[in-house]
């Protein structure tokens, strides 16, 4: 899923510096920083590849339902 989000210069540059280290985008950083900072706070989330589209699939222990969707749509 696409997003926007505002990183403070500093936390930009050092994402950026891992990335280069790792070998991986930008984006896998922030997704594997994210996915760490909730592991920490208990968050049950589970990421794997749908064998359909190929695209990554995000499992947070429960269902989202069709209200929270058109919620976090109408938020836009």
């Amino acid at each position: 899923m696409r997003t926007t989000v505002d990183l403070p210069a500093a936390v930009h540059r050092r994402v950026r510096e891992l990335a280069l280290e790792r070998h991986q985008s930008f984006s896998a950083v922030v997704t594997n920083l994210t996915l760490r900072g909730l592991a920490a706070l208990g968050e049950s989330l589970e990421i794997a590849t749908d064998p359909r589209s190929g695209f990554a699939v995000i499992t947070l222990g429960r269902q989202i339902t069709a209200a929270e969707v058109v919620n976090a749509l109408d938020d836009e």
